[in-house]
């Protein structure tokens, strides 16, 4: 048995907020009970330092802990420590970000429709962009296939997940039958479960 974190956006009359609590899980293949608890939550409009409500698109866990946050509407990203306080100053987009992935320690890949950035985070909770590529699919969420390479959704797009190697190789699943399905931004996401190899 195992205890990880678990993250949850849940969209609220006052806005988004942010739970974080804990899980155990089995990796056996009959379903057993699952019992959350939660441990600490924040109503990000309550917060005053956005110009409109927040619309969390994407969260993840940096390996220290530390949660990254996507505010599309916004278009920034934010750290927040284990208790949800903001740490640092927010990395500002010119375009909506949408996913996010903790690629290393300190690097993560954030989504902007036919862009991925990739930052870098600095223990003193310092955002900085390293660099951008530019792709041919519009991509929304993403994940971590190994250390080199990714797997994203797609949007507006004939295929709904596509691969993206950090060098920026664009690839589509050879053994992995999808429905060849156009998703409008916000109709699918994608992830990959390394345990389970799919």
């Amino acid at each position: 048995m195992t205890t990880e974190r678990l993250s949850d956006s849940n969209k609220g009359n006052s806005g988004d907020s942010i739970s974080v609590g804990t899980h155990s899980t089995s990796l056996s293949s009959q379903p057993r009970p699952l019992t959350l608890e939660l441990l600490v939550s924040v109503d990000l409009a309550k917060t005053g330092d956005v110009e409109m409500e927040p619309r969390i698109s994407g969260l993840d866990f940096m390996p220290d802990g530390r949660l990254v946050v996507v505010d599309n509407a916004n278009k920034k990203c934010f750290l927040l420590n284990e208790r949800l306080q903001k740490l640092g100053s927010p990395h500002k987009f010119i375009n909506k970000p949408m996913g996010v992935v903790c690629l290393s320690q300190n690097e993560l890949a954030i989504t902007c429709g036919k862009d991925v950035c990739f930052l870098s985070v600095s223990t003193d909770n310092i955002i900085r962009m390293r660099r951008t590529i530019h792709t041919s699919s519009k991509f929304s969420s993403i994940c971590c296939e190994s250390p080199s390479k990714m797997i994203v959704s797609t949007y507006d797009d004939s295929r709904p997940a596509r691969m993206l190697s950090v060098d920026g190789v664009e690839s589509d699943f050879d053994y992995v039958e999808l429905p060849y399905e156009t998703y409008k931004v916000g109709e699918s996401a994608c992830t990959y479960v390394q345990s389970k190899n799919t």
